[in-house]
């Protein structure tokens, strides 16, 4: 769940290609409300499997936690550490108070320790996987610059975290000192290894945020074909392997790819004459050729085809600028005479109230017989938001709880303030919701809301994060400090949320123009 709105997807952010910044994963504590420290009220015997759940969870989603990391031997010495770092309101990070400083070992030393002191179950971590990534991270980069080092190998560690630091440390600065003199290699190399210890803790909601990462700050160049593909979300341990088809979902107005004559719902079948999938498998370096950077401007050939003709032919697309995407924001529409249709974007702050208004406009001038929530490819925002929402179909109910690391649960209360509709609704879904909005879609399942139709969610919900600024001034890091459960006590991340009718999107609906899921909604709605 982000506190910020995260960009619509193409984020592929999202790491099959990492989340990019989901934006939407980052959510505040509400004010008064402490979080994390007050547990649920739920019956001795579903407390006990929801606590064993966590457990589980934490077995999954952390590396191995040993004991002899979660009690070092020594108490470390605070004087000679970094300052710790910075917690951000992840709604309005605040900008730097200094200029930029090279990103040196001081933060990666930094990030290590905000690790343990933030993260969900940190004091538990072993320290050794941890550094064994960073290791792997700075050998990558050291590599992929051309620049290896004969030294650089990971020191013995003995998963005490206060003594293998230093001895980590000491290599890191060696390293660094022996590439050639170039402050923005050696940044990129520490920058590495932050990134490598984040990727130990197989979190889909810590990532690093500096300079050109996904979600950081706004594209000042935004650049390529300007379309959306099928493939949203990495898929989750439960999702099938994408096999495809590979199609377009969205294709921008005054684009490259508009003015080349592609359409939603045109299957690529080549990139380049290389197939989209080998033996069944998806090429990546076939996906990739899709998002070219800024200022790369070299052709991409796309063999594609149409299902609404059954014409296949080759397209020739230069990438070039994009026009600026536009911010997420509430469409409202009827169907069937008396169906409000609400497209969401994202949870973005104050989307419950625009929503809400919007729906009671409609009812000024016509008579509603029920509501349609559009969430595909919501890629969440803030949690509070969804809350609202579903204050409007039931009072005094959680949809969720944050619960820490020792199984201590806050329920997420949904906001009573807001007036009840009674109204009838149905929530529309695929891999595209993630993080806050699947915690909406959680919500209307277990408090039996409305039905869910479409397909499942991405499974992308670990936890509530939160947002560090390090001491190189530039760079962030994403941590949750809690796990999110439903209101039954079962896990979302991972597994996502299943629809109550499955109503997948094709290439030949988009080619056409039809729309089963909304078909499907506004059948159940009208009956």
């Amino acid at each position: 769940m982000s506190n910020t709105p995260a960009d619509p997807l193409p984020t592929a952010t999202t790491p099959a290609d990492p989340l990019p910044a989901d934006p939407a994963a980052t959510q505040p504590p509400s004010a008064g409300r402490r979080l994390g420290h007050r547990r649920i009220g739920l019956p001795r015997q579903r407390r006990v499997l929801v606590t064993t759940g966590i457990a589980v969870l934490a077995g999954s989603v952390l590396v191995t936690a040993l004991t002899a990391s979660a009690s070092p031997s020594a108490e470390p010495d605070q004087a000679d550490r970094p300052a710790a770092c910075a917690p951000q309101d992840p709604t309005s990070p605040q900008p730097p108070a200094q200029d930029p400083a090279p990103t040196s070992v001081s933060t990666v030393e930094q990030a290590y320790y905000c690790i343990f002191d933030n993260y969900y179950g940190g004091s538990r971590l072993d320290d050794r996987p941890l550094l064994q990534y960073a290791a792997q991270a700075v050998v990558r980069e050291l590599r992929k610059r051309d620049v290896d080092q004969p030294f650089a190998v990971l020191p013995t560690l003995t998963g005490d975290r206060d003594k293998d630091w230093p001895l980590f440390a000491k290599r890191l600065q060696e390293v660094l000192d022996a590439v050639p003199d170039d402050q923005a290699l050696r940044s990129s190399l520490a920058v590495a290894a932050i990134q490598g210890m984040l990727t130990a803790l197989h979190d889909n909601h810590a990532d690093y945020q500096g300079p050109g990462s996904p979600g950081a700050t706004p594209d000042a160049h935004p650049w390529g074909l300007g379309i959306g593909l099928n493939r949203t979300l990495p898929p989750a341990a439960t999702a099938p392997d994408f096999t495809g088809p590979l199609f377009l979902t969205t294709v921008g107005t005054g684009t490259p790819a508009a003015a080349a004559g592609l359409k939603p719902g045109d299957v690529i079948e080549a990139v380049n004459n290389v197939p989209v999938f080998t033996n069944g498998q998806l090429n990546p370096g076939v996906v990739d050729s899709l998002h070219p950077s800024y200022p790369r401007r070299v052709p991409v050939t796309l063999t594609v085809r149409r299902p609404a003709t059954d014409r296949t032919r080759r397209v020739r697309v230069t990438p070039g600028s994009l026009p600026a995407q536009p911010k997420p924001r509430v469409d409202v529409t009827l169907v069937a005479g008396g169906i409000a249709n609400v497209r969401l974007d994202a949870f973005y702050p104050g989307v419950a109230q625009e929503a809400l208004k919007a729906i009671d406009d409609l009812k000024a001038t016509t008579k509603l017989t029920g509501i349609i929530f559009d969430l595909r490819g919501n890629r969440g925002g803030v949690a509070d938001e969804g809350n609202k929402l579903m204050g409007a179909f039931v009072h005094d109910a959680s949809a969720v709880s944050f619960c820490d690391a020792d199984g201590d649960c806050d329920p997420q209360p949904v906001d009573n303030s807001t007036p009840l509709l009674n109204l009838p609704m149905v929530t529309l879904t695929d891999d595209g919701c993630a993080s806050a909005c699947e915690v909406f879609a959680t919500g209307v399942k277990d408090l039996h809301l409305g039905a869910l139709v479409g397909t499942r969610t991405g499974g992308v919900n670990s936890g509530p994060a939160r947002l560090y600024a390090l001491n190189d001034h530039t760079s962030l890091i994403r941590l949750p400090s809690q796990r999110v459960i439903g209101a039954n006590g079962e896990i979302i991340d991972g597994v996502g949320v299943p629809p109550d009718h499955f109503a997948p999107l094709t290439a030949a609906d988009v080619s056409t123009g039809k729309d089963p899921a909304l078909d499907k909604a506004t059948a159940i709605l009208s009956s």
